[in-house]
Order: structure tokens, then sequence, then C-alpha cells
């Protein structure tokens, strides 16, 4: 466990592992100013916080002798307590050569540190009180963003913003639960410390609080992972010439032959900056081929775990019959629906509109529409996926819909481990302001409660034990 070594120096590379133009090797704890001194001679006895040095740092021989150069360098130094990590820490800017770097970390295990563990500078830095764990895990969130809105939400968390939400929760509930406390203290003596209004009205707003966070989970984990876009429909009405037309590369294979595609081709792209995470799926039919069947079972599977959905027809033949069956299954509210191959059919998108809705009359998918004119003026769409222009045309149109959803500028949790403990956390706050509105007892009102402050403070890692250490730290790459 790292906390039984937090007193060693540690060392690593913090940079890609591979060649390139620079790398840094991180050296912190207790020694490290005179374990870097002794390859680094260059640097002065007395250091200044955030200043760079430069020189060449040699290997090291028996007796203190100076060996060959292993570089030339730039050495920047970070003072106890104004470092990442809390503690004195060298960071050394060398050439990225992988044998340089081995060389570096060789010299500095030999002259008394040793090689960090994964995520071992973040751990530090939580355990010097320069960082909490939600802000530990934004540094780890960072590193893995692979999208323009994905890396601002981990700055974001980085930098605090979900730490203050939580931390408002938990003063709120102190005060809560010191004047519950005090009423119980004074109950004999028949003295009314706080009103059961002022505790509802207090307890309302966190619950509030608390259901915006948990809900933004699924926005969190689109923003984290990417947009999950589902390409469904009858077979050989153009999915997979869409998905090649999207991700501009021939991923799919595309023949007039009806279920050519039979198992699910997944590619990506990013529209508005988020990255979107597109399926390719089997056509939608009855088959008794049992390769066929299996893939058109996988199709229904990854229906129901998408984000959202391209449902395609073919425009000149019109829904049939299977198209409405199964579209009654579907949620209008995250669906698209695509009338392909516009090109071979006559007529225009007024009179395309009358004849779907004439198709859909009495239909259950036409009663699940909450805003029919919002619907068949922004989510039915008609195209020709042989015109590259209409590439262009659908990813602003997805990018459009992910801004609608207005994720982006508010905190959202994208961590499971947040999502369970505000989960359990909300349901304790909800049975506590269940309490309060029946005059309960103050002391399983206070109960509630303090366990709803035990899981704000584990998500922040006031409280916390090895295993959510563990959960955490394993999941970050050596050097960070």
């Amino acid at each position: 466990m790292l906390r039984d070594r937090d007193q060693d120096t540690i060392c690593a590379v913090s940079t890609p592992a591979g060649i390139g133009g620079l790398a840094v090797i991180r050296v912190s704890g207790p020694g490290a100013i005179e374990i870097s001194q002794r390859i680094a001679p260059f640097l002065p006895k007395k250091l200044e916080s955030h200043r760079a040095y430069y020189g060449i740092c040699y290997q090291t021989l028996p007796g203190f002798q100076r060996g060959a150069e292993i570089d030339e360098v730039i050495a920047t130094y970070f003072q106890s307590g104004k470092s990442f990590t809390g503690e004195d820490t060298i960071e050394i800017s060398c050439h990225g050569s992988p044998y340089i770097t081995q060389t570096f970390l060789k010299e500095l295990v030999q002259i008394g540190a040793r090689m960090a563990d994964r995520g071992e500078f973040t751990y530090r830095a939580f355990m010097n009180g320069r960082i909490d764990l939600v802000q530990a895990e934004g540094v780890l969130a960072l590193i893995e963003s692979q999208s323009q809105n994905s890396a601002r939400q981990a700055l974001r968390q980085l930098q605090g913003s979900l730490s203050q939400q939580l931390e408002k929760h938990e003063d709120n509930l102190t005060w809560c639960l010191a004047h519950l406390e005090a009423s119980i203290d004074f109950s004999t003596e028949g003295l009314e410390v706080v009103t059961d209004a002022e505790l509802v009205r207090r307890t309302s707003e966190m619950v509030v609080g608390l259901q915006i966070l948990v809900q933004s989970f699924r926005a969190g984990r689109i923003l984290k992972d990417g947009y999950r876009l589902v390409l469904t429909g009858a077979p050989n009405v153009g999915k997979s010439s869409l998905l090649n037309l999207l991700v501009g590369e021939e991923k799919a294979i595309v023949t007039e032959i009806a279920g050519t595609t039979r198992d699910l081709i997944e590619a990506s792209f990013f529209a508005g900056g988020t990255k979107v995470n597109l399926i390719d799926t089997a056509g939608l039919r009855d088959s008794e081929d049992r390769v066929e069947k299996i893939g058109i079972e996988r199709s229904y599977a990854a229906q129901k775990e998408a984000d959202g959905l391209f449902y395609l027809f073919d425009l000149h033949q019109g829904l049939t019959t299977y198209d409405i069956s199964a579209l009654n299954s579907l949620d209008p509210g995250h669906l698209f629906l695509i009338g392909n191959k516009k090109d071979l059919t006559a007529g225009g998108p007024e009179a395309w509109i009358s004849r779907l809705q004439k198709s859909l009359a009495g239909s259950e998918f036409l009663q699940k529409i909450q805003n029919s004119e919002q619907f068949w003026k922004q989510r039915v769409l008609f195209i020709s996926a042989l015109d590259h222009n209409e590439g262009e045309n659908l990813k602003r149109v997805i990018a459009g819909d992910l801004e609608n959803k207005k994720f982006e500028d508010q905190a959202v949790i994208f961590q499971a481990r947040h999502f369970e403990n505000l989960s359990r956390a909300l349901e304790n706050l909800i049975r506590a302001k269940e309490l309060i509105e029946q005059s309960a007892s103050a002391e399983f009102i206070a109960l509630e409660m303090k366990e709803t402050l035990l899981l704000l403070q584990e998500t922040l890692g006031k409280r916390f034990d090895d295993q959510i250490m563990d959960r955490v730290f394993k999941e970050f790459c050596i050097g960070k």
C-alpha cells in the first residue's frame, strides 16, 4: 500500500514512453534535493523554488566520484509546500531517449530513490492536502481525455468545481446535524433549537443539488467515453454507407446484398468537441440464418445501450410494416428518423413528411412523441449517403443535439465511484426529509443525515480506507 512508503523519495519518467524531443524525470520526497545534487552537481546548495537550472548530469561512482556524462538538462526545483506533491520536488528535463531516461532512473535508484508506483505523485498531493480525492480523479480524467469537452470538464473537476459543490452540501449537513444534536440534548427542557420548516428547507435544497449531480452521470459518461450513436434499420437502407461517410473511410463493407453487415462495426469521429462512437448494426428483419440472427440480437442490444439512434429507412420505398413495428419499441426523444436515398426519390421534404405521417398514423411511436412539431422539424432528416456534403451536415446536427443537452457548462460526475456514493447519499437524504415532514424523533433524522455526511466525506477523500485508495490510484500511469 502506498501509505506504507510515503516517506521514501520516489522517481519516475513523467512523459510518455518512447523516443521524443524531451523527457521529464520527476523526483519527489524528503531526499529529492540531496539525491538530485549527486547527479546534477551544477545545482547550488541553496535552491530557489520555481527556478530552472541548466547544466550537465553525471553518473556517480563509489565514494561520491563523478562518472561519465549522462546528458545536458534543465532542472527545476519546487519547494515543499509549493510543489504538486507538497514535497520537495526536482523535475529534470532531458533529451527524450529511452536509454538516457533509463540511465537517469538507474542512477537515482542507486543513490537512494525508489521507482514510484502508479499514481504515487498524485497520491502524495492528496495525502499532503494539495488536492482532495475528487480533484485527484480529475487529474487522471484530464490525462485520459479524448475530446475538447471531456478535457474541459476534467479541468473543472481538477480546479475544484465539483468539490466545492460537495463541500457546500457537507457544510449544510454539518449545520443541520449540530442543531439536531442540540435539540436532542435539550429535549427534556422542551426547547426547540431549530424548526422543522428550516430543516425541510435546507434538506430540500440538498436533495435537489444531489439529484442534479446524480442525473448528470449519463452526460458525464458521454463526455468521458464519447456519445454512443447507433445506426439501425432494415437491411440495405444505407447504414454502412452512412458510417463510411461520417468517419471518412471505408470501415464497413457495402454491397447491394441485403444482410451484408452481420456484426457490430464501430468507428469514431468528433462533433462539436465531443467524441462520437458510431456503431453500425445488422439490418433488422426476420431471418432463419443462424449467424445473421445473432447479429440482429446484437443490434437490439446495441439499441438499448445507445445514447442516440439514427433509424434509417429507404425513402424511395417508404416505411415498411417492419419499420413501424421496430419504431414502436423505440424512444423518439433519443432518435433521428433518417430517410436515405433522396437522390432516387421524387418530391421534396414536405411531400416526404406527409407520407411518413400517414404511414405512422395511429402508431405507438407517434403517440410517444412529446412535441410533434419539433420532432418533424428537427429530428426527421432526408439524405443521400453517397453525397459527401451530407456527412458534414449530419455532424452539425449531432453537435447541435449535444449542445442542447447543456452539460458542458455545469459540473457533472463521470466516475462510477462518485455515482455510487452520491446515489446512496441522496437516498439517505430523501429519507431524512420524509422523517422531518413526519415530525419523527431527531435521533432518526440525525442518523440518516450522518450517513449522508459520511458518504460525501468518502467521496471527497476526507474519510477513506485502503480499498478506496487502491480503486482510485491503481488506474493512474507511473509518473503521475
